[in-house]
């Protein structure tokens, strides 16, 4: 059952497990490539991370791109490249799970409520 027209779009959740050590060192990275890779590709149309409140180092990021092409050359970018190298000590655990929406509904000025 498909409830949403995703077209081409890949959509995708990212389940990292940081190491405490780490934590604000990985946010920090985390954050720039986010925003990096939303500004310079067209082809990212969304990476949103949050952090479980009770266990801040298993964080979760939803990413949302514009077709497998533009996740594909996402990872080849040098944006990329510096978050997944500078962060490899970092991460314990990487669990990649490819996602289809049921429904997304955002309000435009979400982040300025």
């Amino acid at each position: 059952m498909k409830n949403v027209d995703t077209g081409k779009r890949k959509f995708r959740i990212a389940k990292i497990e940081v190491y405490p050590q780490y934590l604000n060192q990985y946010r920090a990275a985390l954050s720039e490539h986010a925003k990096a890779a939303v500004k310079l590709e067209s082809g990212v149309l969304s990476l949103q991370a949050v952090y479980d409140k009770s266990k801040p180092e298993n964080v979760t990021v939803f990413e949302v791109y514009a077709s497998e092409e533009a996740y594909q050359g996402h990872l080849k970018t040098p944006h990329f490249l510096k978050y997944k190298n500078g962060t490899l000590k970092m991460v314990k655990s990487l669990e990649l799970v490819e996602v289809e929406p049921i429904g997304i509904e955002i309000k435009p000025d979400l982040l300025n409520r």
